[in-house]
C-alpha cells in the first residue's frame, strides 16, 4: 500500500484475518519520548473489549515494537511496531461479496488473488496500526502544546451538544464514550439496544477539535489543511464525510470578523483560511455511515459462480461505528497534523 505523508511516512500492513497488522513510521524525528501506557490507553478506546455495542472478537491489542524505539525513545530509524491477530476466523466467511463492502471491487482488481476474509486489508481492523501510530503523534504533538480530542456528536438521532468553536473544552469521561453533556449517553445507548436487536445497524457523527496550533500551517492548494487531513481519515473505514467549520448559512452569518491580536469574536472557518491554519481552534466534524455487516438477510454476490446469492451474516460485528472509532479518527488527525509541522521546520 502506498504511504500517507509529505514528509513523514506511515505505511500499513496485515489485513483482518492475517498472521498480525502493524505500520512502518519513517521520517519521525529522533529523541521524542514514547509513553507506553499512553499508547494503550488510546488502543483500549479503540478496542472491542472496552464497548458493549462493538464487535465480540476481543483481541489483546498488545504493541510489538521492532525498530525505531529504543529505552522509551525514538532514534530516528523507522519506527515498526506490530499486532498479533489471536481471535480471527475465516471460516465465518464464504466465497461471497457482503452488499456495501469492499469484497466484489477487491476480489476484481486483485484478479480473485486476494484474502478478503473479514474485510482483509479494507477491514475496520486497519484502524489499529493507525491508532497506534497517530497515539505517537499525538504524544510529539502534545509536547509541543497541541491537544486533540472529541465527542460523540450523534448515534440514532441522539445528539450531544457541540463544542464552542472559540475554546473548545475537553468532554467528559476517560475517553471510552466522551460527551460534552454526559447525559445524552443514555439515550444514545438506547438506539445503539434498539439497533442490535433488530440485527441492524446505526450511522453516527464525530466532532474533534485541535488547540494550540500556530496560524500558518499549512500549504496552499493540494496540501492545505482540510486536503491534508480529509485524505488520512478517509481511510478509515466507513467514514463518509468531513466537514470543517460551518458551511451554511450566508455570507454575513458565517464571517468571522477579527479582534485583537488577529484573533476572531467567533470560529466559523474551524480554525483554518486557505489551506492554513489561522490561530484559532481546529473544528471539525466526521460521518460514518452505518456499519454494512447487519445480521438481517440480504443478497450478496457468489464470487465463484458469478450470480446474486441469498446471505445471512454470520461474523462478529459492531452495532455502529462510534464511539470506538473516534480513536482512529483523532489519530488520523495527529498523523496529519504532526506531517505538517515536520514539513514545515517552524516548530520542532
Amino acid at each position: 500500500m502506498d504511504p500517507f505523508g509529505k514528509t513523514i511516512k506511515l505505511t500499513l500492513f496485515g489485513a483482518s484475518h492475517a498472521e498480525c497488522v502493524g505500520f512502518v513510521m519513517e521520517g519521525f524525528p529522533k529523541g521524542e519520548p514514547v509513553d507506553i501506557e499512553a499508547l494503550r490507553h488510546e488502543l483500549r478506546r479503540r478496542s472491542a473489549a472496552a464497548h458493549a455495542f462493538a464487535t465480540p472478537r476481543h483481541e489483546a491489542d498488545e504493541p510489538i515494537i521492532e525498530g525505531g524505539i529504543a529505552e522509551g525513545v525514538t532514534t530516528g530509524e523507522p519506527i515498526v511496531m506490530r499486532f498479533m491477530n489471536r481471535a480471527h476466523d475465516p471460516s465465518e466467511y464464504r466465497p461471497v461479496a457482503r452488499p456495501s463492502h469492499a469484497d466484489l471491487a477487491a476480489f476484481i482488481k486483485s484478479g480473485g488473488k486476494e484474502d478478503i476474509s473479514g474485510g482483509g486489508k479494507y477491514s475496520g481492523r486497519m484502524t489499529l496500526p493507525l491508532t497506534a501510530a497517530g497515539a505517537l503523534c499525538r504524544m510529539a504533538l502534545c509536547r509541543r502544546g497541541v491537544e486533540i480530542f472529541g465527542h460523540v456528536l450523534e448515534i440514532g438521532g441522539a445528539r450531544d451538544e457541540r463544542f464552542d468553536a472559540v475554546s473548545p473544552q475537553k468532554p467528559l469521561g476517560d475517553g471510552l464514550f466522551p460527551l460534552v453533556e454526559p447525559e445524552r449517553r443514555g439515550p444514545m445507548e438506547a438506539a445503539l439496544s434498539k439497533a442490535r436487536e433488530a440485527g441492524d445497524t446505526l450511522s453516527a457523527e464525530a466532532e474533534i477539535a485541535v488547540t494550540g496550533l500556530p496560524a500558518g500551517l499549512g500549504e496552499p492548494l493540494f496540501y492545505g489543511v482540510e486536503s491534508c487531513l480529509s485524505q488520512i481519515l478517509f481511510m478509515i473505514p466507513g467514514l463518509r464525510a468531513v466537514e470543517f467549520g460551518e458551511t451554511n448559512g450566508r455570507g454575513s452569518e458565517v464571517n468571522d470578523q477579527f479582534t485583537e491580536g488577529g484573533r476572531t469574536q467567533t470560529n466559523r472557518s474551524g480554525g483554518i483560511n486557505g489551506g492554513l491554519t489561522n490561530g484559532m481552534p481546529l473544528v471539525f466534524r466526521v460521518r460514518f455511515r452505518p456499519v454494512p455487516s447487519i445480521k438481517l438477510r440480504q443478497t450478496g454476490f457468489d464470487l465463484e459462480k458469478k450470480e446474486p446469492v441469498p446471505i445471512e451474516i454470520r461474523g462478529r460485528h459492531d452495532t455502529c461505528i462510534l464511539p470506538r472509532g473516534l480513536a482512529a479518527a483523532e489519530a488520523a488527525a495527529a498523523v496529519g497534523l504532526f506531517d505538517l509541522f515536520i514539513a514545515d521546520g517552524r516548530f520542532l
